[in-house]
Parts: C-alpha cells; structure tokens; sequence
C-alpha cells in the first residue's frame, strides 16, 4: 500500500512529484487518519519526493492547547500531557525511521514545537496575533476553523472556547505560510504533505494571495514559496 498525491495548493503536482521541495509533515494526534501504517505510509512518500531531507513537525507543548481548552483539564496537567505525548510521538517516529533504509533515514529530521523556533517565526506569529485582536475577516476565519475543530470533538461551541482554541492555529499559521526549519538546520521545508484540504489550507492560500490580505501579507514578510498537498491512500 502506499499513497498517492490527489490535490495541491500553491505548489504544483508536477513540482513535487519532481523533487522540487523540502516537504514536511506535522504529526496530527487528533486526528483519526494517523494510525502508525499511514504515518509510515506519509514518512515512505515522504522521503521519496522531498529535494534534500524531510521534516517530521512534532506539536508537543502546543498540544497543551488542545488539553487544556477542549478536555477541560489544568494548565499544568495540560502541560504534561503535551509533552508526554510528545515523546510517545517522537518515539513511535523513531521507531518508524529506523526501518527505513539509510539512505532515506538520512533525509529525515525530526522537529518538535519548541525546535522550530525562528526569530523570523516570533515576529509573524505577533502580527497574526494582532491581526486576530482586530476581531475582523481574519478574525473570522480563524474562528471558523476552531469552530469546526470544537464540532469533530463533539464539544458545546462558546465564543470563548473558540477564541482560545485559535491559539493553536495561529501558533501553526506561520509555518504554512514561510516554511519550518529545525533550529541548528538550514533547510526550510516549505511544502506540507497531509490527508486532506480543508480551511486552513484555503485561509493560507487566500493570505499568500487574496486581494483582501494584501496588507497583512506586506506586514508578514513572507519569502518562502510555499505549498500543501493533499496525500491519500491509493
């Protein structure tokens, strides 16, 4: 078994299947898909398409979100969970890595939340925050996707729930929108490989090029070309 790329946003299907792009993946504990077959099944494409190496995103302290907004649980007990599934994540990608044959295990680089930390990351991260605050489009797009986050995980909808549920994409938008490196590597991986498209990725698509974000895409100074590309089994 093995996957096939069904559809692409900002970057072109043929650009990818041609190695044209440091790809990466983010490791996504909420969502059913990631079962460890199709996280091998996801690391196997992978490594097969990226340009030079691929990156493996590992959420973990931001995870502390999820925990503490959605399961309702402390901010400290929220803390240790994240990290504590962190390093399960991490292991169980080890685990998975190690099989491959060493030519391939030697493109992947493995990134937690924390690791991927730029100067340039802190600074869009504000900007998306204070774009957030202003409480318009942005503002409503975001919380859409929280919304919807709230609806799979069958919890009530608040404004408040909402709100605070946004963090966590905010916190993730710039990676989608400039690359993700790991701090000490030099290669920004720039295209996402994942099952499936949904608002987020449209909400990336409009910031890189809607008319309607002209001035927050001038504020963000974005210089990576960036894409995503929906994964599925065959």
């Amino acid at each position: 078994m093995s996957l096939v790329l069904r559809e692409t946003l900002l970057a072109s299907k043929e650009s990818i299947l041609n190695k044209e792009h440091n790809l990466w993946m983010g490791y996504s504990h909420g969502n059913k898909w990631f079962t460890l077959e199709n996280i091998r099944l996801l690391i196997d494409f992978g490594v097969t398409y990226t340009k030079k190496s691929f990156l493996i995103w590992i959420p973990s302290r931001l995870y502390s979100t999820n925990f503490k907004y959605i399961e309702n649980e402390s901010r400290a007990k929220s803390l240790r969970l994240a990290f504590e599934l962190g390093d399960k994540m991490r292991k169980e990608i080890e685990n998975i890595v190690a099989q491959l044959p060493e030519e391939q295990r030697e493109k992947v680089i493995i990134s937690s939340y924390e690791e991927s930390f730029t100067l340039k990351f802190f600074a869009q991260r504000e900007i998306l925050m204070k774009e957030f605050s202003k409480q318009l489009k942005f503002y409503e797009l975001i919380i859409e996707i929280a919304n919807d986050i709230l609806e799979v995980r069958g919890r009530t909808i608040s404004k408040d729930r909402a709100e605070s549920i946004a963090l966590y994409t905010l916190q993730e938008l710039p990676l989608f929108l400039d690359g993700v490196s790991k701090i000490g590597e030099g290669t920004i991986h720039t295209v996402i490989i994942y099952p499936g498209l949904g608002k987020l990725d449209q909400l990336v698509k409009s910031i890189k090029e809607g008319a309607e974000f002209a001035v927050l895409r001038e504020q963000l100074q974005i210089t990576n070309k960036t894409g995503i590309a929906d994964v599925q089994q065959r």
